[in-house]
C-alpha cells in the first residue's frame, strides 16, 4: 500500500513539474519579421526585360553613411526606417570608362511613408509594416533627384507597383535605366 502512495505522489509531483514547464521563447525561422522595400532595375528601352547594373547604394543617417554593395544586381532589397517617414537613399551606377577607369553617377530617391507596428508574438516582438504616401500635388513619391546635375539623372523612370510593404515576395517599385 505505501508503494501504491508513494508512487501516485510522485506521478502528481512529476505532472506538476511537466505542466509548470513555459514554452520556450524564440522566435521561430520564417516568421514574417518588418519587410524592406524591394526596388527592381528595369531596361528603360523594353520595359519587360529586368536589366542587371552595377549599383552601390547607401542611406545617410544623422551624417553617417551606410553603404551597401557594390553588387551587379536587377533587384535591391532597401530597409526603410521605423524611427522616420521619410528616408532619402543614394543608388551609384558604376559603369566602364574609357582607358580602364570607372564612371560613378549618383541619383537620390527620397521616399516618404507611414508605418505600423504589429505585434507578431512574444518571442518575436513587433514588426513594421510601410504604406507609402501617396503622389501630392507637391510632388512624386518616390522624389528623384540628381547628385551632380552635370552628369545627368541614370535613373529615367521611377514606377511605384505595390504601395504597401507588408512582405518581401515580390517588388514594390521599378527602376527604368
Amino acid at each position: 500500500m505505501r508503494r501504491i502512495i508513494v508512487s501516485v505522489v510522485f506521478a502528481i509531483i512529476a505532472s506538476c513539474y511537466l505542466w509548470s514547464c513555459e514554452k520556450d521563447d524564440i522566435c521561430a525561422d520564417g516568421t514574417p519579421v518588418t519587410p524592406s522595400l524591394i526596388i527592381s532595375m528595369y531596361n528603360k528601352d523594353n520595359q519587360t526585360e529586368k536589366k542587371q547594373g552595377n549599383i552601390q547604394y547607401y542611406m545617410d543617417v544623422d551624417g553617417v553613411v551606410n553603404e551597401i554593395g557594390p553588387t551587379v544586381t536587377d533587384s535591391l532589397v532597401v530597409p526603410l526606417r521605423t524611427d522616420a517617414e521619410v528616408v532619402k537613399w543614394g543608388f551609384t551606377l558604376i559603369t566602364s570608362a574609357a582607358g580602364g577607369g570607372t564612371n560613378e553617377n549618383t541619383d537620390f530617391l527620397e521616399f516618404k511613408y507611414t508605418h505600423d507596428e504589429i505585434y507578431v508574438s512574444r518571442a518575436c516582438g513587433y514588426k513594421s509594416l510601410f504604406y507609402l504616401n501617396e503622389d501630392t500635388t507637391g510632388g512624386l513619391n518616390p522624389e528623384l533627384t540628381d547628385n551632380d546635375p552635370a552628369d545627368n539623372l541614370w535613373i529615367e523612370d521611377v514606377v511605384v507597383i505595390r504601395s504597401n510593404i507588408e512582405d518581401e515576395n515580390s517588388a514594390h517599385v521599378k527602376i527604368y535605366f
